[in-house]
C-alpha cells in the first residue's frame, strides 16, 4: 500500500514536547497512541506533499520528508473511506488556507488555523468530521498548564466551545487505519 492524495498522517504524542503532552492529556482517547498533530497528503507526479498547520510554520505545504523531519512522535496513516470523494474541492480548500498563521488559541473566530481545524475545514465538502466541545482536562476540568497558557494569551480557556482535535478526527467512522507510515511503504516509493 502506498500513500495517495487524501490520506491523513496522524502524529503521536512525544515525551519531549510539553505542548504535545498537554494536548494529549486533554484529549486522551482509549487507544494505544494519542495523536497531537495531523496533516493531509497530496500526491503529485513525482512528490508527496503534506498540507498542515503547525506552530513552527503556520499553514503550509511541504514535502513529506520535511514534514517527517519535524516530527518526533510515531506517524500513522488513515485513509478516508468516502466514495466519490470531492478531492479537487478538498485540495482547493486546503490550499486556500496556506500561508495563514497558527491559531494558538484554538478558538475558531481567531486568526489562523490549528492542525485539526485546518483538516476539518479542508474536508468540509466531504463532511466526514464533526466538531465536539473542546476539553482541556479530564472530566470537564482544566489542567493547570492550560490555565497558565491562556493567561499568557490574555484569553479565557475555551473549555466546552466547539472545536476539533487530532484524537477526535482519528475516531471518525469514515477513516480506515492503514498502519504506521513505515508500514505503508510511502517514503521508499519516492
Amino acid at each position: 500500500m502506498q500513500l495517495q492524495t487524501g490520506d491523513l498522517i496522524f502524529v503521536g504524542v512525544t515525551d519531549t514536547d510539553d505542548f504535545s503532552r498537554r494536548i494529549a492529556a486533554s484529549t486522551h482517547r482509549q487507544a494505544a497512541i494519542d495523536y497531537t498533530h495531523i496533516g493531509l497528503v497530496e500526491k503529485t507526479t513525482d512528490t508527496l506533499f503534506v498540507l498542515h498547520a503547525s506552530p513552527e510554520t503556520g499553514s503550509t505545504r511541504e514535502p513529506l520528508a520535511t514534514f517527517l523531519n519535524r516530527q518526533t512522535g510515531v506517524a500513522d496513516v488513515y485513509r478516508p473511506t468516502i466514495s466519490n470523494a470531492p478531492w479537487p474541492a478538498i485540495l482547493q480548500n486546503a490550499k486556500a488556507m496556506l500561508g495563514q498563521p497558527y491559531n494558538w488559541s484554538f478558538i475558531k473566530s481567531r486568526p489562523g488555523y490549528y492542525c485539526s481545524e485546518y483538516i476539518m475545514n479542508a474536508f468540509q465538502p466531504a463532511q466526514i468530521f464533526t466538531e465536539a466541545p473542546m476539553t482541556f482536562g479530564p472530566n470537564n476540568s482544566i489542567l493547570p498548564g492550560w490555565l497558565d497558557y491562556y493567561a499568557d494569551l490574555g484569553l479565557t480557556v475555551p473549555n466546552g466551545e466547539p472545536g476539533t482535535n487530532p484524537n477526535g478526527l482519528a475516531n471518525s467512522p469514515h477513516l480506515d487505519y492503514l498502519g504506521h507510515l513505515n508500514d505503508v511503504n510511502a517514503v521508499d516509493a519516492w
